[in-house]
């Protein structure tokens, strides 16, 4: 059983960025207050860097174009690996601390993982 993913969930990139997933979460669906996250939250995220912050941004991501122009990773719109099976809110599978996606940068394609679920309370699978 994984956690499930709240708002306020860790998200960290290949470079070391992270950054706190704001949501929105589910409305249908809290655990202490916190919105669960379901799939398409981490969609287009968009990663801050040093020079452009982003709200809940914890690490910069570090990722530069080949002039060295800053341009941080950002989730692409593809389906995560780390969903819920059983667990659905409004038909929608909730993202797991398991869950892993594609991203890109100035440095090309790489990936984001989840390093704090946000809650410690409700597991699923």
């Amino acid at each position: 059983m994984s956690f499930v993913l709240v708002e306020g969930a860790v998200i960290t990139c290949v470079h070391g960025g992270a950054c706190r997933l704001p949501g929105p979460g589910s409305t249908a669906l809290t655990v202490s207050k916190a919105g669960v996250l379901l799939a398409g939250a981490e969609a287009g995220f968009a990663f801050g860097s040093a020079a452009a912050p982003v709200p809940g941004m914890i690490t910069p991501c570090p990722a530069a174009l080949p002039n060295g122009q800053p341009q941080p990773c950002v989730t692409t719109p593809t389906r995560p690996v780390g969903l819920t099976v059983k667990l659905t809110v409004a038909g929608q599978p909730a993202l797991l601390d398991t869950a892993t996606g594609d991203t890109v940068s100035g440095t090309g394609k790489g990936a984001w993982t989840i390093t704090d679920a946000g809650q410690q309370i409700l597991e699923a699978s």
